[in-house]
């Protein structure tokens, strides 16, 4: 017996007489108490139990759970009252009384003596004979036309071994219409009867006819009531049960993403497939799945797996997690499927997904060297990073901090290629407009470094000593300041093949500034600026169009050419540049045309971030961030661009490059670098850089290797915004912008073990 309610106390209590009433004692209380079941499962707690009167009196109430020294039983206190005249709300030896947990009648029993307690175990099963039959709420989906069937299963929790259990049934109506057959505006059969459970059988059917049709409306339901049992064998636990008819004329759909996982040293990784829908129900979505062989084997190398999974009303995704398993074969790629199927509430926009198992160690293009970050590596100066520039000899590094307005010098292990942290150079510390620097350059001769300021709008430039790698200001050129125009928010910046002249990208006002540079001193100095819209009458070329928002630029190998991607003109922008040394009009421009995205054929350029030109100048590449795309154009003799190709997320084995902002070549010309700023990533390209196959052209790009931050040895590679390779071919390097790092990779081609077969 709970001690709590053994303790029942067994004396008197006295009751206050008045002056003019005799006194009358308070008998002790009798307890009933005990465990509280519905139908096998323990009561929820906060289930409230009752004892009444006959008449529907209440006589004690206990909420489940209120007394935790109770735990999940229930003890009822009934007063008592053993001295005619009887009070209301008190009881009597004898007395006849219902428990109830919640709505349902538990137990019917006697109330015993006063100041005893008694246990009692009480289950709405226990009030009828046989088993608890419940059913379950169904969805079905409508059709459109013809009829379905809703089939509502009804269930016992135990078999009656010998005899067959019977329970009536009907149909109603909730904001689904009842009728005698199908027609307009009827969406169900009305319908009753007998269902039979044979003897020794778990559970029976009771089919529901629905009419389909065509009309997009919003869910219905109806209700199956079951209202009783023949000769009372049987508890009903349920006594009516929902059906949702699902209109299908208007349903969500059903999409399941590609995924990618590094096949794990040891144990096992998950591949997650990432499930959603189209839009939000308002019922559950569920589906089964099941995995299936394709290169890779079940067991072998991934855990087969087969379920259902159901989305809930109001969510929109979901993941299926599958195991992808360790073994010690070296192996190119692998895939197998996930396959999905028996969608209910919801159609399928594709039916299966496919799972790439990557060997790290099977063919990489790159490997990850090192990673220098700003507080461990770099005395907490490398934050914000946004470029990075290489000297030609390889010595040495110079990056950019935005947050901490200042360049930062590295040295560079002629081996490793690992960056090894010098000293920084701050707006404040060099007396330099380098507030919010963004880009840095390198001149051909490695004499000079160039840095773009954005908040400052300036270009400022050091000299460099070629043995130690440290800079001694120059000077500067500001916006506004000795007449200087179009370097409003600096974010880029391209030095001319001769190093005659240094172009500078004003993004806030569109503009493209051209600076002369002193070869010797490399002083610069302001010529003019090309800005988006106007049409400069100094210039033989039209009024400037598309280069709303530049955001990179180049120069042509030849000199001849000067081209700036436009991230809001979706475009890339022509200049022809003047070749006159000595004059003042060395390095003007001259607009020539734009090709923008969506006419004559060009595609891939929304959202134009950055561009790259070949040695041989006879191709550019430019990179789409809001399109996921990599675009290849021709470049002729006169400079002129013909589009060839896009490449794009999701296609040709290219998984990463979500938001692509930085694009780079090695020196060989063979492999293209592709960062992707929203899934933190990076995409090697193998370049075709000979070709007489006319299906695979020089130029085409085919996935190598695609690597990704938190992702085998990589954790410092998340924002990733600009690339460099170095001149010996040896190492990547891009600039983490929200890890404050440097990721170093180093090229397997500078071994010359791997061969891309792509030469």
């Amino acid at each position: 017996m709970n001690r709590h309610i053994a303790r029942v106390t067994l004396g008197l209590l006295a009751i206050a007489a008045s002056s003019t009433a005799p006194a009358k004692l308070q008998a002790p209380d009798h307890v009933i108490y005990g465990n509280a079941t519905l139908f096998g499962v323990d009561a929820p707690l906060g289930s409230v139990i009752e004892l009444r009167e006959p008449d529907g009196d209440v006589l004690a109430r206990y909420e489940l759970g209120r007394d935790s020294r109770l735990g999940r039983q229930y003890a009822l206190y009934i007063p008592m009252d053993t001295v005619d005249p009887r009070e209301d709300g008190h009881a009597r030896n004898g007395d006849e009384v219902e428990v109830f947990i919640g709505p349902q009648l538990a137990a019917r029993t006697q109330v015993g003596d006063e100041g005893v307690a008694v246990r009692l175990d009480i289950d709405p099963q226990n009030m009828g004979t046989g088993p608890a039959i419940r059913v379950d709420p169904i969805q079905i989906m409508e059709g459109n036309s013809g009829t379905t069937v809703a089939p509502f299963v009804l269930k016992m929790n135990t078999t009656a071994p010998d005899r067959t259990v019977q329970i009536d049934w009907q149909t109603a109506a909730q904001t689904a219409t009842g009728g005698g057959g199908c027609a307009s505006g009827i969406d169900f059969i009305n319908a009753s009867g007998v269902a039979s459970i044979p003897a020794g059988q778990l559970q029976t059917t009771v089919n529901v006819t629905v009419c389909g049709d065509g009309t997009i409306e919003p869910n219905e339901t109806f209700e199956l009531q079951l209202t009783g049992t023949h000769g009372d064998f049987g508890v009903i636990q349920d006594s009516s049960v929902q059906a949702t008819i699902l209109d299908d004329d208007d349903l969500p759909s059903v999409r399941v993403a590609n995924v990618r996982v590094l096949e794990p040293e040891t144990g096992s990784a998950p591949a997650s497939f990432e499930v959603s829908l189209s839009r939000s129900s308002a019922v559950d979505v569920s589906f089964d799945y099941a995995t299936s062989n394709g290169t890779a084997t079940a067991g072998l190398d991934f855990t087969a797996s087969s379920a259902s999974l159901t989305i809930p009303a109001g969510d929109t995704s979901a993941s299926i997690h599958i195991a992808v398993l360790a073994d010690a074969t070296v192996e190119p790629q692998e895939t197998f499927r996930l396959q999905l199927s028996n969608p209910q509430a919801a159609g399928l926009e594709n039916s299966f997904a496919t799972a790439s198992i990557v060997d790290p160690a099977y063919d990489p293009a790159l490997i990850d060297e090192d990673e220098t970050n700003s507080d461990d590596d770099a005395g907490g100066q490398l934050v914000q990073p946004g470029a990075i520039a290489v000297t030609a000899d390889g010595r040495y590094a110079y990056a950019t901090s935005e947050a901490m307005d200042s360049l930062l010098l590295f040295s560079r292990d002629a081996q490793s290629g690992r960056l090894t942290y010098i000293t920084s150079y701050s707006a404040s510390g060099v007396g330099a407009p380098l507030d919010g620097v963004r880009d840095v350059v390198l001149s051909p001769d490695d004499k000079h470094v160039y840095a773009a300021s954005r908040a400052d709008n300036a270009v400022v430039a050091f000299s460099r000593d070629g043995m130690t790698g440290e800079l001694t200001l120059v000077g500067s050129v500001q916006q506004g300041v000795s007449g200087a125009t179009g370097l409003t928010g600096s974010t880029a910046l391209a030095i001319s093949p001769d190093g005659r002249s240094l172009y500078a990208v004003g993004s806030t006002d569109s503009s493209l500034a051209v600076l002369a540079r002193d070869t010797g001193s490399g002083a610069l100095s302001f010529v003019e600026a090309e800005v988006n819209g106007a049409d400069d009458v100094a210039d033989t070329g039209a009024s400037v169009a598309n280069m709303d928002r530049p955001s990179a630029v180049v120069v042509a190998p030849d000199g001849k050419q000067v081209y700036v991607s436009a991230s809001f003109g979706n475009a890339v922008v022509v200049f022809g540049r003047t070749d006159a040394q000595g004059s003042t009009d060395d390095g003007k421009l001259s607009f020539i045309t734009s090709h923008s995205d969506g006419l004559l054929g060009v595609d891939g350029l929304s959202g134009a971030s950055d561009l790259l030109i070949t040695p041989d100048g006879t191709q550019l590449y430019a990179s789409g961030e809001a399109e996921d795309a990599v675009v290849l154009f021709n470049r002729a003799s006169d400079g002129s661009l013909t589009w060839q190709k896009a490449w794009r997320r999701g296609t040709a084995g290219v998984v990463g490059m979500d938001g692509p902002r930085a694009l780079s070549l090695s020196p060989d010309g063979k492999e293209i670098y592709v960062t992707g700023w929203n899934d933190n990533s990076l995409t090697v390209f193998a370049r075709t850089v000979a070709s007489g196959n006319p299906s695979n052209p020089v130029g085409s790009l085919i996935t190598r290797q695609t690597l990704f931050d938190d992702e085998g040895a990589i954790a410092s590679m998340a924002g990733p915004v600009a690339l460099a390779c170095s001149a010996d071919g040896r190492n990547v390097y891009v600039v983490a912008n929200t890890d404050n790092a440097i990721v170093v990779l180093h090229r397997t081609a500078f071994d010359g073990i791997f061969d891309s077969g792509f030469e």
